[in-house]
């Protein structure tokens, strides 16, 4: 199992710094990209993809052969390591290198927010109540990146369960 964790590991270092790479290119070539449902999507996928595949490779490391719980712990271990790295970068970059970045992104969610909620037909009331709470909250600083961390490893459990479920292949009993 210990050597299951180490494999694991590594792959969610290259998750992280996958990860690290990505945040650092969209940050240069365009901030307001941090907002776009696709880059939201693109980065869940790479998330999965990567659990699933530190998985598969302790799988076949294992002759093939991975138990459900095994199989788990090399999807979350994976997820954990690379998410809990670009959690870290995350704060740096928005809290100390620019922490103006954060108050353009910030601004950009709220402009976002009132768009599609006026296209749902909500009250002027509603929309500024939303928005007067959005503007109380700080989520990227520290305790609002530690806050997403910890609800993105409770979706990514939930999402590791099932590709558990999928992946792992119990070794034949003997009779």
């Amino acid at each position: 199992m210990e050597e299951l964790r180490k494999n694991a590991a590594r792959y969610g270092l290259f998750l992280g710094i996958f990860i690290i790479v990505t945040t650092t290119l969209v940050y240069a070539i365009d901030i307001s990209l941090f907002t776009a449902s696709w880059y939201g999507m693109l980065n869940m996928a790479i998330v999965i993809g990567f659990g699933a595949f530190a998985a598969v490779q302790s799988k076949k490391n294992q002759g093939g052969f991975l138990t459900f719980k095994e199989t788990f712990t090399s999807f979350l271990v994976a997820v954990l390591v690379g998410l809990f790295i670009s959690t870290l970068f995350s704060i740096l970059l928005f809290n100390v290198i620019d922490p103006e970045a954060k108050q353009i992104i910030a601004d950009n969610v709220i402009k976002m927010t009132s768009g599609m909620m006026e296209k749902f037909g909500a009250k002027p009331a509603d929309i500024n109540n939303v928005i007067k709470e959005m503007q109380k909250t700080d989520s990227f600083g520290v305790y609002g990146q530690l806050k997403g961390f910890v609800f993105n490893i409770v979706i990514y459990s939930i999402i590791g369960l099932i590709t558990a479920l999928i992946i792992r292949r119990e070794r034949p009993q003997s009779i």
